[in-house]
């Protein structure tokens, strides 16, 4: 790689990371506005994915290092749902077709919520599923996790096709 296309590189991962850590730190410094920003992290992360993967691993753990110095409950939400999302359709969009990324993008982000629930115990995830059964818990995450992903994965694709056509 030539020097400049280092920097580049850089300067492209920085910029994805530094606006990764603003929307997914944004409900601790703006409660109300801050929840519908949060979930936009995934876009930075894809985008550095789908650019290469060895920069999507290096925006997603890196947004997740600066988040720990802000809000160690915001780094599990990005290490498991948003994040991770963001990095599995990436790195599967284009690499290997919608289906198998809305497949398995919405199986990862069932698996972050179903870990951030039962496991580590968020509280916005126990409130929520507090008076279901487990089973029902599941199909509903899994369920709410196809139609995100495949909401995402299309957004996705659609503005990377218009930011193609600009540049």
């Amino acid at each position: 790689m030539k020097k400049m296309d280092i920097v580049r590189f850089t300067c492209f991962g920085g910029m994805l990371t530094a606006i990764a850590v603003l929307f997914q730190s944004a409900p601790v410094f703006l409660p109300a506005l801050g929840l519908a920003l949060s979930p936009l992290s995934t876009l930075p992360i894809a985008i550095a994915a789908v650019s290469s993967i060895f920069l999507g691993v290096s925006v997603f753990f890196s947004s997740a290092l600066i988040l720990t110095i802000i809000s160690a409950q915001e780094t599990m939400i990005l290490l498991f749902t948003t994040g991770l999302l963001g990095f599995v359709i990436g790195t599967l969009l284009y690499r290997k077709g919608i289906i198998i990324s809305i497949i398995s993008s919405s199986i990862v982000l069932s698996l972050g919520m179903i870990f951030l629930t039962y496991i580590v115990g968020i509280p916005g995830f126990i409130n929520l599923t507090r008076s279901l059964s487990t089973p029902l818990t599941i199909f509903m995450f899994f369920l709410f996790s196809l139609v995100y992903a495949s909401i995402w994965n299309i957004c996705l694709r659609k503005f990377l096709f218009h930011l193609a056509n600009i540049y």
